[in-house]
């Protein structure tokens, strides 16, 4: 297709936009502006989700960062390990398995839909990836020299 602007700021190399984006010069060539990326956003996703082919890498990158997921996150929804989904992801034209493929259809239909359970789930998960972040800063070692080299605090 070459109507309109092919939009793969959003991850996806399928999306093309007739209207609501503007092209302009930048000091690094040329940039685009989309109007209500965040709207348009969610009616991709919501338009893959309602697909019926299989969803993809690609499909499953763009709905976690929706989600505002991490992997480990996605994959603990799923009942699937961090590497599963990181693999999934590394191989955006690869079908992911139906069971997986099915479960998060139906959680991003059910987070997007308001269902209290799912919102609170996403919360709390995005809660335990930040501690488990903050764990790993702890555990860094992290030195600064002033004016001997002395281990400073995360």
């Amino acid at each position: 297709m070459t109507e309109g602007y092919h939009y793969t700021g959003c991850g996806l190399d399928y999306v093309y936009l007739l209207n609501g984006y503007t092209l302009h010069e930048t000091a690094h060539g040329q940039g685009v502006s989309i109007k209500d990326a965040k709207q348009l956003h969610e009616r991709i996703a919501l338009d893959i989700i309602g697909r019926p082919h299989s969803l993809r890498g690609q499909e499953v990158r763009f709905l976690r960062s929706m989600l505002h997921l991490s992997q480990e996150g996605l994959a603990r929804i799923l009942r699937q390990q961090r590497g599963s989904v990181a693999r999934w992801e590394a191989k955006p034209d690869k079908k992911i398995p139906g069971s997986a493929d099915t479960a998060l259809r139906m959680f991003y239909a059910l987070k997007v839909g308001g269902h209290e359970v799912a919102r609170k789930l996403v919360e709390l998960i995005q809660e335990i990836d930040e501690l488990e972040h903050r764990l790993h800063t702890l555990r860094n070692m992290q030195l600064k020299k002033d004016p001997q080299w002395m281990r400073t605090a995360a």
